[in-house]
């Protein structure tokens, strides 16, 4: 008889299941998975406990480890979200970070940044419209 083996929890057959369920590619980004850049993902992260995760099975999905680093205590429905603002973002982002690679931040003493914060925020300190 052979022995049952696991990763964690969870047992290497059914791992094996998944790597065949998607097709040997990244759960969340549809890359192929590099065995030495894979990690078994919770699916609802187990620090969520507000949402009751699971340590079984059907808690865990093979991800890439820079996507599952990027999720970290997210649920997949969080990410997805959070891509979506970024890539919604992605042109100002990018004029932001040409202008600090090429100096063009100009330092401001605070009474300048009070002023500012008065213009554009709430008495909370949350931006206006946000």
């Amino acid at each position: 008889m052979e022995k049952e083996t696991k990763v964690g929890a969870i047992p290497l057959d059914y791992i094996r299941g998944l790597i065949i369920a998607q097709g040997g590619r990244c759960a969340i980004t549809g890359l192929p998975l590099d065995p030495q850049l894979v990690n078994a993902d919770h699916i609802v992260p187990l620090s969520r406990t507000e949402l009751s995760p699971s340590m079984e099975k059907d808690n865990i999905w093979l991800v890439h480890k820079s996507v599952n680093a990027m999720k970290d205590t997210l649920t997949y429905d969080e990410l997805v979200e959070i891509a979506r603002t970024i890539i919604k973002h992605h042109e100002k982002s990018k004029q932001l970070l040409e202008d600090i690679r090429k100096g063009n931040i100009r330092p401001a003493k605070k009474q300048v940044l009070d002023k500012w914060v008065s213009d554009n925020c709430s008495e909370d300190g949350k931006l206006k419209g946000a």
